[in-house]
């Protein structure tokens, strides 16, 4: 019997100590040994000149490491205990108060002499020692310098208390071009970006990209995260730690904006008013560089990191201004009617096709009507009665004029079928309709595209139905809807993006060249040495326009500007030369309201207006776009606001001649 039992006993020893070894020395490496995830340094967006648009700063933290003021709590435990013979949970819940009472005594000794005293919260404190004893505790973030000075000089010696340093992003030119460069936003389960031979057990804290460039190129821009791991003893204090992979801090982002004109055109817009919802985009017409994308209202992305108050919250829950919406690119699916500028293409269309000449005068009577052949059709002109050739028609933005050439009246009524046709070919030409920004692949790498983009409605050629909405409703062209096509009503909407590419295209003579807002993609763990992947610019389509017609847009967009009766005079600019084009469209808005007694919602007429154009008109490196809405007409409120912009970049020009910084051409 005592061999049988003695055999049993080595039996169970040789199952504990050999066979489930492995096992047993695995849980205690798992239970001794912390995995912390390092998240990695944000790569840069800078502009063409390489000013900081997006950047990381030092945040100075102080914290204590609960680990080292062991023998504090122990001799605070005896002092609260003074000899009392205690139960178990008496000494638990002491232990547990003299701890707090430890750290909240270091926490409002420290904050003191910082100057600004703070009171550890209780229930924070232990969460976080039951939890993450083996990290240090966060008590107080983001120290002035002034703290910082302060804490090197006083807080000498302090049992626990350390001083770190970690990279927080921030946006130095606060709301300036939110949509563009996007926000970030805290991620406590960001997905691994390498493989490791373990799980980790903590994570610290790491943001993600959302929307505009920081959600884009998210992946780029965050690196590659880092791992250590802190060993711990039986109670779970950190005996050490030891880094398994360094984190690789992300690729940098050169944009073709220029900060400077950037916030010229911010400044512009604001003018208005400070809830101006509207949009300015800046474009090189030779290559296509995006030199200010604006969107307003917009947002400080700092608060998405910071924090929001209860009136920031307001704010960006506010539906009349929606400060989501990217106006300038039309994202969300916003979109505008185009109004009068359309009238650009109409002249390229009537003037290409030779169905125009510009020394023919057309009657204008201060309204259209053709009671023999379009009884049904009548419409109002601004400008006003008397005889009209090109020139004057395209500055005083005569609808008789345009419309005139798109109906083509003469003894057959199915004549505004040729104008229908002309003008929606031209408008598929100029890419209206469609996003004129695509992902591009460069050295085989595939970027995708650097914002989220709408692209309106332009029916297409040969379509027999103006539009199907989204209930299968079909609408049938008629001469109307081709008379209000020409003049830029009607169901068309289009993006202030596009109209930079339109007018872009008549400025260097009918190239319509892709927009490009990310000029490099810089890599700086290549062998040590920065790798720059260089995206070039692209030429989508060439319109191949007569010499002629170019000469004569040109003409009459100066004209615009430059005559005392031109809709555009607002944004002329002494010792530039300025070609523009007004426009003012109407477009309904639901008022929230329905008619008591047929329950038909109900809407009001809001007006959309525009101001393009492109300088200096005999050499253009300028594309200027502006929109409103809700504004009075494109001449009184767009043009001043384009002429705004224009004087900041004659500034801004004299400034680099000077040695300022100079308008890089890439």
């Amino acid at each position: 019997f005592i061999l049988c039992c003695m055999f049993i006993l080595v039996a169970k020893l040789w199952k504990l100590q050999v066979a489930t070894s492995a096992d047993y020395r695995s849980q205690q490496e798992n239970q001794s040994v912390r995995a912390i995830r390092l998240p990695a340094t944000r790569g840069r967006i800078l502009d063409r000149n390489k000013q900081p648009l997006a950047v990381n700063r030092l945040r100075f933290d102080v914290h204590v490491y609960i680990d080292e003021l062991r023998p504090l709590f122990r001799e605070h435990y005896f002092r609260l205990k003074n000899g009392r013979k205690l139960g178990r949970s008496e000494q638990l819940k002491l232990g547990r108060e003299a701890r707090y009472q430890v750290a909240s005594n270091l926490t409002m000794q420290v904050s003191m002499r910082l100057g600004q005293p703070l009171i550890l919260d209780p229930e924070r404190f232990h969460k976080h020692y039951q939890r993450k004893l083996y990290m240090p505790l966060a008590v107080m973030q983001d120290l002035s310098p002034d703290q910082v000075a302060k804490f090197v000089e006083l807080i000498h010696g302090v049992p626990g208390i350390d001083l770190s340093v970690n990279p927080v992003r921030t946006y130095p030119n606060g709301d300036m071009a939110f949509h563009t460069l996007g926000y970030l936003r805290r991620e406590d389960d960001p997905e691994e970006d390498r493989e490791v031979p373990f799980s980790y057990r903590y994570r610290l804290p790491d943001y993600a990209g959302i929307d505009g460039l920081e959600g884009f190129f998210d992946r780029r821009l965050r690196g590659a995260a880092g791992a250590k791991t802190i060993r711990v003893n039986n109670i779970s204090y950190r005996t050490s730690e030891d880094v398994w992979a360094w984190p690789e801090s992300g690729q940098d982002l050169e944009l073709s904006i220029h900060r400077d004109i950037q916030l010229a055109a911010e400044e512009s817009l604001k003018s208005h008013g400070p809830e101006t919802r509207g949009a300015v985009v800046v474009m090189d017409p030779n290559n296509g560089d995006l030199l200010a994308l604006v969107s307003r209202p917009g947002f400080d992305s700092n608060k998405f990191i910071s924090g929001f108050s209860k009136d920031e919250i307001s704010q960006l829950s506010d539906s009349r201004l929606n400060r989501w919406l990217n106006r300038a690119t039309g994202s969300g699916g916003v979109a505008y009617p185009p109004g009068s500028i359309f009238k650009i293409i109409s002249s390229v269309a009537y003037l290409e096709e030779g169905i125009l000449d510009p020394n023919d005068k057309v009657y204008n009577r201060g309204f259209f009507r053709n009671e023999r052949l379009y009884p049904n059709y009548k419409l109002d002109d601004t400008a006003p009665p008397g005889d009209y050739d090109f020139i004057k028609a395209f500055k005083l933005s005569s609808n008789t004029y345009f419309i005139h050439y798109a109906l083509t009246p003469d003894d057959r009524t199915d004549q505004w079928q040729q104008g229908k046709r002309i003008l929606l070919d031209w408008g598929n030409r100029f890419q209206l309709g469609k996003r004129t920004i695509q992902a591009q692949a460069v050295s085989g790498d595939e970027l995708p595209s650097p914002v989220r983009e709408g692209g309106g409605y332009f029916p297409p050629v040969g379509n027999e139905y103006k539009k199907i909405d989204q209930y299968g409703r079909r609408s049938k062209w008629s001469a109307g809807d081709v008379a209000n096509l020409c003049i830029g009503q009607g169901e068309i909407t289009v993006t202030p993006l596009q109209m930079a590419v339109m007018t872009s295209a008549v400025a260097n003579g009918g190239k319509l060249i892709q927009p490009r807002l990310v000029l490099r993609v810089n890599s700086p763990h290549a062998l040590g040495q920065a790798q720059n992947r260089i995206i070039p610019p692209k030429i989508v389509s060439d319109l191949n326009l007569k010499p002629e017609t170019v000469s004569l847009l040109h003409e009459a967009m100066l004209a615009d500007v430059e005559d005392r009766d031109g809709s555009g005079r607002a944004s002329r600019v002494r010792g530039m030369s300025i070609g523009g084009k007004t426009g003012t469209a109407q477009k309904k808005v639901p008022t929230g309201k329905f008619h008591p007694r047929t329950g038909i919602r109900l809407y009001r007429t809001d007006h959309i207006t525009w101001f393009v154009s492109f300088a200096p008109v005999e050499a253009p490196r300028y594309a200027v776009v502006v929109m409103v809405e809700s504004g009075e007409s494109g001449g009184t409120t767009c043009a001043p606001i384009a002429g705004r912009i224009y004087r900041a970049i004659q500034e801004i020009e004299r400034n680099a001649k000077e040695g300022g910084p100079r308008l890089a051409k890439r």
